[in-house]
């Protein structure tokens, strides 16, 4: 009788467990990124075109008239002070406008001017429209 094999014990680690783990890890991180929100929320106008598009520094005027560089708030008039020492070193001089739709034109076309004369290439932010172009109220 051979008593010897039958009370070998077996030392193998099943990694299947471990994989699924991290799998599943790595899908939550994953759609946690795509949720975070660079700045203030704020309600942006719908278009039906048009790419996303990154900047190198993003200013956000909110419902209530507040201004936010890179999330950092500042006075109206401190928005180009602010602006110039961030871009001063930067080759690409992208800023993304995070406008809410309740924001007056008139506040949006001197930010618009005042990037014209500093030579800054400015990107409306937007979301896009719904499939069926029914829009949704926030």
């Amino acid at each position: 009788m051979d008593f010897g094999r039958r009370l070998k014990i077996s030392a193998e680690a099943n990694m299947s467990s471990i994989s699924d783990l991290v799998f599943l890890l790595l899908i939550f991180f994953i759609i946690m990124s795509t949720m975070v929100v660079n700045g203030e929320q704020v309600n942006l106008p719908q278009t039906s075109t048009g790419e996303p598009t990154g900047g190198n520094v993003t200013l956000t005027i909110t419902k209530d008239l507040r201004y936010l560089v890179d999330g950092d708030e500042v006075g109206k008039d401190g928005v180009e002070i602010r602006l110039k020492a961030i871009m001063g070193a930067k080759t690409d001089k992208n800023v993304v406008l995070n406008v809410d739709r309740d924001v007056p034109t008139g506040e949006t076309i001197e930010l618009l001017g005042m990037a014209k004369m500093n030579g800054w290439k400015v990107v409306v932010a937007t979301r896009p429209k719904p499939a069926g172009g029914i829009e949704p109220n926030p």
